[in-house]
């Protein structure tokens, strides 16, 4: 059974996002044997040959490449007919090649693009596997705490009523029959937890959102890897003979709330203080190891000069930081996970094993 249009187009455009790092990749390759650096046909002629060869192995992507086929064929730009199946930041680093006086621009345009796919998947990978083994333990906590509450406890009660236990074992008693008796909330919570972190990624603005992004957490990785998409970004406007100011009105206008939040806190710093650029930009968007770089390069350089010289690299040099965050985030995930699973799990244990040998004591006491 055919799917309908608009569920056929959602599909091909999830199973385009697992792909798009190799079309920008064979995009600029296929530029540069051409010397077509701006060529529509060059690209029009790229997307037929994926879409037939798509088509023949009866891969569901054929749709988005016959979409973005046609919208450049009715005259739009790149950009614009790729703007539905890509992440808003690789849209904004096309619209900037396509507004570029530079002869490579579209060259550059793509190569970014493909440094940003990769960076994305990087973050998506080292994030699942920072969250996985924490995630297991946790899980398994919470089965064993289920497990107790709801089995093993209700039989302990018959042989020593819980007025009798101690305070650690009420404590436990209650966590873990509110485990087992409360699944059903517990995971419409967690549910709600992660709808919730995704929801906030790109909404969710302010200090203490900040003090969420510094921290070794989830949020500190996607933070990273806005920071160096906007300097890349920044850089593009630079060649283009922007300003500071009139670089981040520009990217004001397409950024998500979170990033309109940051742009718009370094466009009144910079009105308030226009020959300060550096304090402009200390929103809380780059670590402080990006604004030492900025530093450092402007007393060697001017501003521009700076960020143009920081952009060249930031991609790379923040997948390599990607990389060392995440194992500081999984060990300090893995630390709580842990001090709850030992605290609470092997805790249960326990508490059995002393009701069982005080119910044993006081038995014998009795007999005596």
């Amino acid at each position: 059974m055919r799917l309908p249009r608009k569920e056929r187009i959602n599909l091909a455009k999830w199973r385009f996002q697992k792909v798009r790092e190799s079309f920008y990749d064979e995009s600029r390759l296929d530029i540069e044997a051409t010397k077509g650096l701006r060529n529509r046909e060059t690209l029009m002629e790229r997307l037929g040959v994926l879409e037939e060869r798509a088509r023949r192995r009866r891969q569901i992507v054929w749709v988005v490449y016959r979409e973005i086929g046609e919208r450049l064929g009715k005259g739009d730009g790149l950009a614009v007919a790729m703007k539905p199946f890509v992440p808003q930041e690789e849209f904004a680093l096309l619209e900037l090649a396509e507004a570029s006086t530079r002869e490579d621009a579209a060259r550059r345009g793509f190569e970014l693009c493909a440094m940003t796919a990769a960076a994305r998947r990087t973050l998506s990978t080292t994030t699942a596997m920072q969250m996985a083994y924490p995630v297991m333990l946790l899980s398994y906590m919470y089965g064993l705490s289920a497990l107790f509450g709801g089995v093993i406890y209700p039989q302990i009660l018959e042989v020593r009523p819980l007025d009798q236990w101690t305070s650690a074992g009420r404590f436990l008693y209650a966590i873990d029959t509110y485990c087992a008796d409360y699944w059903w909330l517990n995971i419409a919570l967690i549910g709600a937890l992660i709808v919730a972190y995704f929801y906030g990624l790109k909404r969710w603005t302010g200090p203490m959102r900040n003090r969420f992004d510094a921290a070794p957490l989830m949020w500190r990785n996607r933070r990273d890897l806005r920071a160096a998409l906007l300097i890349v970004s920044l850089s593009g406007l630079f060649d283009s003979g922007l300003t500071l100011s009139g670089a981040l009105e520009r990217l004001k206008r397409n950024a998500d709330p979170w990033l309109r939040w940051h742009l718009a806190r370094m466009l009144r710093r910079l009105a308030a203080k226009p020959e300060e650029p550096m304090r402009a930009l200390q929103t809380g968007i780059f670590s402080d190891l990006v604004v030492d770089r900025i530093a450092d390069a402007e007393r060697r350089d001017n501003f521009v000069d700076a960020v143009k010289s920081l952009g060249r690299g930031s991609l790379d040099r923040v997948v390599e930081a990607v990389r060392r965050n995440a194992k500081v985030t999984h060990y300090v995930l893995l630390a709580v996970a842990a001090a709850l699973f030992i605290g609470v799990g092997i805790g249960s244990y326990v508490v059995t094993g002393l009701v069982g040998l005080q119910s044993a004591i006081g038995a014998n006491t009795g007999s005596f």
